[in-house]
């Protein structure tokens, strides 16, 4: 059988890929318009916009609140999602899969649902919002990901690359930090370039969970668009799109070098 798609596909294909990317290019040619209007297609190739973001105190603080915690979830989320992986892959015990479900819960409960919910708690507790309890928001929605791109890595290696190293005299740790973790490096990455992407692309739960004083990059977008409404908000999401674009590009790339290896 020939392992082409058949030719009659090739237009649905791209009929949706034209939908999916349709909102991007768009969004990006008018953060490249010279007028203060949403225009499409733009009437004048300009970089004001760019500029006004950068300039503007607001839009600067929120993309590195953005960032930091972004960063911080990521680290995170891997080091806890590893652990977690590793213990749920390598040891057999009673209520495993219990365990396994509890950590894979944020998946199934919308995020928004969550944030409310974690919201009217932290009211209740009297907590203000502020960047860290969106960061630990930002850690419990990431590491179900992290958990399941270091479970891949773990389930396709051969566990007697350890058992070796440990017979030529290596000790179990010394084992793991040798052999298993060059091994995980892709898989490792990948759980933190996701993370980020999470954490960096949320709204949902940074609507509820982000400090009013400095908010994460999509809450202030969203709010500049309910009141204030300028292509300097194309600008930041275009600036968006090319970060979560290029990190995407970077975990396909990294996930294809370790199926070739």
């Amino acid at each position: 059988m020939s392992g082409r798609s058949p030719r009659f596909l090739w237009p649905f294909a791209i009929a949706v890929y034209a939908l999916l990317l349709a909102p991007l290019v768009v969004v990006a040619a008018v953060s490249f318009g010279s007028t203060a209007t949403f225009d499409f297609p733009p009437k004048g190739l300009s970089l004001r916009w760019y500029q006004a973001f950068f300039a503007s105190e607001m839009f600067v603080r929120s993309f590195r609140v953005s960032q930091v915690v972004g960063l911080l979830t990521a680290l995170a989320a891997t080091l806890v999602g590893s652990l977690s992986a590793i213990g749920l892959v390598r040891l057999r015990f009673r209520g495993r899969g219990a365990v396994e479900t509890f950590f894979l819960s944020p998946l199934l409960v919308p995020h928004i649902l969550l944030g409310a919910a974690v919201y009217l708690y932290l009211a209740r507790l009297a907590w203000s919002t502020s960047s860290m309890t969106l960061l630990v928001g930002h850690i419990v929605i990431a590491t179900p990901y992290a958990i399941r791109c270091v479970t891949a890595g773990l389930v396709g290696m051969d566990p007697r690359l350890e058992e070796a190293a440990m017979s030529l005299g290596a000790s179990r740790l010394q084992a793991f930090f040798k052999v298993t973790l060059p091994l995980l490096r892709s898989s490792l990455v990948t759980a933190a370039v996701f993370s980020f992407i999470i954490s960096f692309s949320d709204i949902n739960l940074a609507l509820f969970l982000a400090g009013a004083s400095a908010p994460s990059l999509p809450v202030h977008i969203f709010s500049q668009i309910q009141f204030e409404a300028d292509p300097s908000i194309a600008a930041a999401s275009a600036l968006q799109i090319v970060i979560v674009g290029g990190l995407i590009l970077l975990a396909q790339r990294l996930f294809r070098l370790r199926l070739m290896v």
